[in-house]
C-alpha cells in the first residue's frame, strides 16, 4: 500500500509539472506576441485620433469636413501638434495677408505650446468674415492624421450659436457657384446657366444626387472617385511623392480620357492612380520632376 501511495503521489506531481510547464510557454508565447505587435506599432509614423469633442448648448455646425489649408508648408509644426498630447485648435485674424484680406490662421494649441498649423479654406473665411461672425465662430478638432513619409492631414469643423446659422448660410445664397459645383454640371451634362447661384446649384445638385442614387448609383460612384483623382493632382505633396508637376486641368482630363477610351472606369483609376500619372507624364513629359 505504501508503494502504490508512492506511486499515485509521483504520478500527481509529475501531472502538475506538465501544466506548470504549458502554462509558462504558453504566457511567454502571448508576450512575445505583444511584444511584437507592439514593436510594429511604434516603428511605424502612423498615427491617426478622432477628436470631436461635445459642442456646447445653444450651438451647432456651421462648415464640416474641412482639411487645414496650406499645411504642407508648415509641416514641422503640424508634426509636433500632433505628436504632442490634449490637442485643440483656435482661430485668428491675419489681416497683414497680402493675398486674402478674409485670411483666418488655424493655430493648434497644446498645453505647453501653440503651433501655426495653417488657414481655413479661403471659401469659408470669407463666409464667416463677409458675415460678421468671426467672433462667434469656433474651431473643433475633428481627426488628426500622419503618415510614414510625414504626410499630414488636420480635420476640423467650424461651429457657432444657431441663432445665426441662417445668416452664415444665406452668404452663399446669391454668391456665384463655386468651381466644384459647376464640375458637378458639367460631368452630368447640366446647363451652367448665366448667373448661377451657389443656392441654386446647392439645389439642383441635391436633386440630381437624390435621383441618381435612386436610378443609378454607379453614376455617382464615378462622378466621386473623379473628383477625388481631381483632388489628389491638386496636393503638393501627392505630386511630390509621384514625382509630376502640376498639370493643367484639360492635359489631366486627356489622360483621363484616354484612360476612360480603354475601358478603365473612374472608380478603378482612382485606386490606381499610378496609372494615371503615367498617362500624364507620358502626354506631357515636361511635366515629369527631374
Amino acid at each position: 500500500m505504501l508503494l502504490l501511495g508512492l506511486i499515485i503521489l509521483a504520478v500527481i506531481a509529475y501531472l502538475v509539472y506538465l501544466a506548470s510547464s504549458s502554462s509558462g510557454k504558453s504566457s511567454s508565447s502571448n508576450k512575445s506576441s505583444y511584444s511584437e505587435q507592439t514593436e510594429y506599432r511604434s516603428g511605424s509614423s502612423k498615427k491617426a485620433q478622432s477628436f470631436l469633442p461635445p459642442i456646447p448648448k445653444g450651438h451647432q455646425i456651421y462648415a464640416s469636413n474641412m482639411l487645414v489649408a496650406g499645411i504642407s508648408f508648415r509641416k514641422a509644426d503640424a508634426l509636433r501638434f500632433i505628436r504632442d498630447s490634449d490637442q485643440t485648435l483656435e482661430l485668428e485674424r491675419e489681416l497683414n495677408n497680402p493675398h486674402d484680406k478674409n485670411a483666418i490662421k488655424v493655430i493648434g494649441i497644446t498645453p505647453s505650446s501653440r503651433y501655426f498649423l495653417g488657414y481655413v479654406p479661403k471659401e469659408v473665411s470669407e463666409q464667416i468674415i463677409e458675415t460678421g461672425l468671426f467672433d462667434m465662430a469656433k474651431p473643433r478638432l475633428a481627426r488628426i492624421y500622419q503618415g510614414d513619409d510625414s504626410y499630414v492631414e488636420i480635420q476640423f469643423q467650424i461651429f457657432g450659436l444657431k441663432e445665426y446659422k441662417k445668416q452664415y448660410d444665406a452668404f452663399l445664397e446669391n454668391q456665384p457657384a463655386d468651381a466644384s459645383q459647376k464640375e458637378f454640371y458639367r460631368f452630368f451634362g447640366l446647363t451652367v446657366s448665366k448667373g448661377l447661384t451657389t443656392g441654386e446649384a446647392t439645389r439642383t445638385i441635391a436633386e440630381h444626387r437624390k435621383k441618381l442614387e435612386a436610378e443609378d448609383a454607379s453614376k455617382l460612384k464615378e462622378y466621386d472617385a473623379y473628383i477625388d483623382i481631381l483632388d489628389e493632382f491638386d496636393d503638393s505633396d501627392f505630386r511630390e511623392g509621384y514625382e509630376v508637376k502640376k498639370p493643367a486641368r484639360a492635359d489631366l482630363n486627356d489622360a483621363l480620357n484616354q484612360l476612360k477610351q480603354e475601358g478603365k472606369t473612374y472608380a478603378y483609376l482612382s485606386g490606381s492612380i499610378q496609372e494615371v500619372v503615367n498617362r500624364v507624364i507620358k502626354l506631357k513629359p515636361e511635366l515629369e520632376r527631374k
